[in-house]
């Protein structure tokens, strides 16, 4: 047994292990890979357009996580321990998409909503379905991490918050890249999903 769950909260001595090993995991990669394909961007974007959005989805998704380990604490709608593998597995999936997406777009992945010089409009890999995969992974890992700490609650609030982050800075993305883009882009959205298939 490597770390002893005092609360027993997890249904195995290693999944809290395993869960904090994903979690960490995930924070090292999704700040790598975009960090070395940073290396090729151009130096200034022509167009920025964020309004805050990504400062939003960062505090929303900690004030997610933060509530449904406040309800695993109060052991508010406990989740059976299947429900916590589910969502144990759901942060590689999650991070396998998001990372997926943000390889295909190579330099022209950003946190904030710019449009660079050359910018290109990507249609294949992830984007031939959905048209925003790298979110579509962050609201999977966040809702696995909630599932996995072991409250249905935590789970729902987490799904409700992260859709509402992203529905926000979608839109503002959406904005920017008919701008950018005009009729293509519109186009592209009539045969795409915008989040996950069927929506």
């Amino acid at each position: 047994m490597l770390f002893k769950d005092p609360l027993h909260w997890f249904p195995d001595p290693y999944f809290s292990t395993i869960l904090a090993a994903f979690v960490f995991g995930m924070y090292v990669i999704d700040y790598s890979v975009p960090k070395a394909l940073a290396q090729r961007r151009p130096n200034q974007p022509i167009l920025v357009q964020d309004r805050s959005s990504f400062l939003i989805i960062q505090v929303t998704g900690i004030a997610a996580i933060a509530a449904a380990i406040a309800f695993r604490y109060l052991n508010w709608t406990i989740a059976p321990g299947a429900v916590q593998y589910i969502g144990l597995l759901l942060i590689p999936a999650g991070l396998g998409v998001r990372e997926w997406a943000v390889i295909k777009l190579g330099r022209f992945f950003s946190r904030t909503v710019q449009i660079e010089p050359g910018h290109q409009l990507i249609t294949d890999g992830p984007y031939r379905w959905i048209r925003h995969p790298a979110y579509t992974g962050m609201v999977l890992i966040y809702l696995g991490i909630a599932l996995a700490v072991g409250t249905w609650l935590g789970g729902v609030v987490t799904l409700g918050l992260m859709l509402a982050a992203t529905t926000y800075r979608i839109g503002i993305e959406e904005q920017v890249l008919i701008e950018a883009f005009g009729n293509a882009y519109r186009d592209y959205m009539k045969h795409t999903w915008r989040l996950f298939l069927g929506w």
